[in-house]
């Protein structure tokens, strides 16, 4: 699916827009913010819309995007806070097998989708290879103190996914997708805003150039990645006449950001992924294509 590859092909520029963001020393929740605001306006923008239309602003679908838009920047900060206590590795994995969680709320609540025995494979296949591609080790010791930060992780970021599924399947139609990412982004963006003075390296760093272009880089990922997901999720395949089941769009679209991510990372920033990296990349090629296959 072309929207599909697209959202994989966004989530994965995220993640070089925050390698760059690291190789020029500019402050990540700075360049944070700037993106919101990009991604906020790209919503606007392709809706030709306002946040201040009031059709917007009696709509069904408000409060649940601006408690998603206050879960994505707390989402960030706790990220932020694992890598620096926990380690890279251990946040990246909490992180992706947290889609377990959206894959079994889509079961639940979409009718079409159920899980056969080949898709329960799939998806199975799908954890293994996330694990062994996002897993490198590291030195040190995690201490008892801070176990509870990648459990959270895995549990938010889980919800926030599940609660993206649920206000595509109840509310937003392609026609909406623009205005209800933009506001989600716009209010996370005031919540980084309102977190400023807390940061005074962050604020300082707004003032820089290179803080905005990469900025503006990183929102564009960033709301392409939502953007056009939601349109996957909303998908209607033409052979069968039926929309595609979500639990698969999210094992493929998981997999195929951490694989395209240690590809990436190998061929441009001169990574070395270990052994067990390259075989959960061949185990996510083989969960793609059994994931494919088991719509029917």
């Amino acid at each position: 699916m072309v929207f599909l590859l697209l959202s994989i092909l966004s989530s994965t520029a995220i993640f070089i827009a925050f390698k760059l963001i690291g190789r020029y020393k500019v402050n990540t929740f700075s360049a944070i913010i700037v993106n919101y605001i990009i991604a906020c306006s790209a919503g606007f923008f392709l809706s030709h819309s306002s946040p201040f239309n009031t059709k917007t602003l009696h709509s069904d679908w408000l409060p649940l995007s601006l408690f998603l838009g206050v879960l994505f920047i707390t989402m960030f900060r706790l990220i932020g806070q694992s890598v620096l206590k926990v380690g890279v590795s251990t946040t990246s994995v909490a992180t992706k097998m947290s889609v377990i969680i959206p894959i079994l709320f889509t079961v639940a609540i979409e009718a079409n989708d159920t899980l056969t025995p080949i898709k329960i494979f799939g998806i199975f296949l799908a954890l293994v290879a996330v694990f062994l591609t996002s897993y490198k080790p590291e030195r040190g010791k995690i201490q008892l103190s801070t176990t509870m930060l990648p459990i959270l992780i895995f549990l938010g970021v889980g919800i926030l996914d599940s609660l993206v599924k649920y206000a595509q399947f109840k509310y937003v139609s392609n026609e909406l997708n623009p205005i209800f990412s933009g506001v989600t982004f716009g209010v996370a963006g005031i919540m980084g805003i309102l977190l400023l003075p807390l940061n005074r390296n962050a604020a300082k760093d707004l003032t820089k150039i290179k803080t905005w272009m990469l900025g503006i880089a990183l929102g564009l990922a960033n709301f392409g990645s939502m953007y056009f997901f939601i349109k996957a999720l909303n998908h209607i395949n033409l052979l069968t006449g039926k929309q595609v089941q979500g639990s698969v769009v999210f094992g493929i679209n998981n997999i195929g950001i951490v694989a395209l991510g240690v590809i990436i990372g190998y061929l441009l920033f001169k990574e070395r992924p270990t052994k067990l990296n390259w075989l959960g990349i061949a185990l996510s090629l083989l969960a793609i294509v059994i994931l494919t296959f088991s719509q029917g």
